[in-house]
């Protein structure tokens, strides 16, 4: 695999709020992180994201104080925090257990830290009652914690950490406790809180919806490295490594060996058979390199269907193994001659009906449609990857 931290991050506007300096973490023997580099911006919404094990709890504890880095340097607005103990860092953390003190109200709940600091009782009660108006529940703050709702408790806990004013608010996987329907509706409203308090955050989560719908910028992780650190756009439509490409939405891979570029466009030799043109993006990539082509499945359809941008680039000869119905899309799987499973995602316009299962299919993508990753992959990694796939975690390890 290639060095995850070539990856360079995009540039940080101004002075960043947190900056982890060469960052490693090391538990005995065990590299839990490896040379963490990158700033979070003042007022961004930052996520490290990853599958279980990567790194991205550990460096999120290490922002926070509960665990010191093994090496390297965490500062905090200019200052080296690296062996400053929690209670004496400007951050707040939200964990996925929202620990709120069940013989309080919700007023008390929201006030204790800036009761613990002495601060005076016309400031506490104009500061809670206004980040009560920010999460939307200022009617609550006579009730109990046990006559709340899971959304609701969530909201309160994010009030009582924000009520301080950190520099930074650090969130480890605080949605995790929820159900689908109010995981999705409280991202939305966690993007809207951070915009109105205009507050750092820093979010940990496995989860690429999470990430992707509510981030400025989303740092990929895997086995304690950063393997690249992007705008939500372009993580998902130009991901640094095959193991970003597959862990974030889901993505066809093909291997590939390069034959020639010129200018912006890249042939390619598929060993699937067949010869593709692909955008180089704005990378030389050497005649004889191998590498991996990825088409997600919204811009692979059958030939004959109206392409979604650009003239056809490439064609792929398959049979159809599933078709399965799922709302705004049929989700068709195939699987082509040298045995690689694909997926594609039909809409009205590509007509699904007039395909079944065990039909023969030839599938095409524009120009545009596919993207090159400068990072080989093995035959049997071949095919479609989702985020907790087998296929996946043999990406991460390379």
């Amino acid at each position: 695999m290639s060095d995850a931290n070539s990856s360079e991050a995009p540039p940080v506007a101004g002075d960043p709020v947190v900056r982890l300096e060469q960052v490693t973490k090391r538990f005995g023997d065990y590299v839990a992180v490896e040379e963490a580099d990158f700033g979070i911006a003042s007022g961004e919404f930052f996520s490290m994201l990853g599958p279980s094990g990567c790194g991205k709890t550990t460096t999120l504890r290490m922002i926070a104080g509960f665990e010191q880095p093994t090496g390297g340097r965490i500062v905090l607005e200019g200052r080296d925090v690296s062996r400053t103990p929690p209670h004496k860092r400007d951050v707040n953390t939200v964990f996925q257990n929202y620990a709120l003190f069940p013989h309080m109200n919700i007023f008390d709940n929201v006030a204790f830290g800036l009761r613990n600091r002495k601060t005076p009782k016309d400031v506490v009660r104009t500061r809670v009652m206004e980040i009560l108006e920010v999460v939307r529940l200022p009617d609550m703050a006579e009730r109990r914690p046990n006559q709340l709702s899971g959304g609701q408790q969530q909201r309160i806990a994010l009030a009582r950490a924000l009520v301080n004013l950190p520099k930074a608010l650090l969130l480890d996987e605080p949605l995790g406790a929820l159900d689908l329907k109010l995981r999705q509706v409280m991202q939305i409203e966690l993007k809207r809180i951070q915009r109105e308090v205009g507050i750092t955050f820093i979010f940990v989560t496995h989860d690429q919806e999470e990430a992707l719908t509510m981030s400025d910028r989303i740092a990929v992780m895997t086995q304690g490295r950063v393997d690249q650190i992007g705008t939500p756009t372009e993580i998902y439509h130009r991901p640094a490594t095959a193991f970003v490409a597959g862990f974030i939405g889901t993505a066809n891979l093909l291997p590939v060996t390069v034959r020639s570029q010129q200018g912006d466009e890249v042939t390619v030799d598929s060993r699937a058979g067949g010869q593709f043109s692909v955008p180089a993006g704005g990378r030389t990539h050497q005649p004889g390199s191998d590498a991996t082509l990825m088409v997600r499945p919204e811009r692979l359809v059958p030939t004959g269907a109206p392409l979604h941008g650009g003239a056809p680039a490439g064609t792929i000869e398959a049979t159809v193994t599933s078709l399965l119905f799922q709302g705004p899309v049929v989700r068709c799987g195939v699987r082509t001659s040298a045995g690689a499973d694909l997926v594609a995602h039909l809409g009205p316009e590509d007509d699904p009906a007039q395909f079944s299962v065990g039909s023969p299919i030839t599938m095409t993508w524009a120009y545009d449609g596919a993207y090159l990753v400068p990072e080989a992959i093995s035959a049997d990694q071949a095919g479609v990857t989702h985020m907790d796939d087998d296929e996946t975690a043999a990406l991460a390890a390379g």
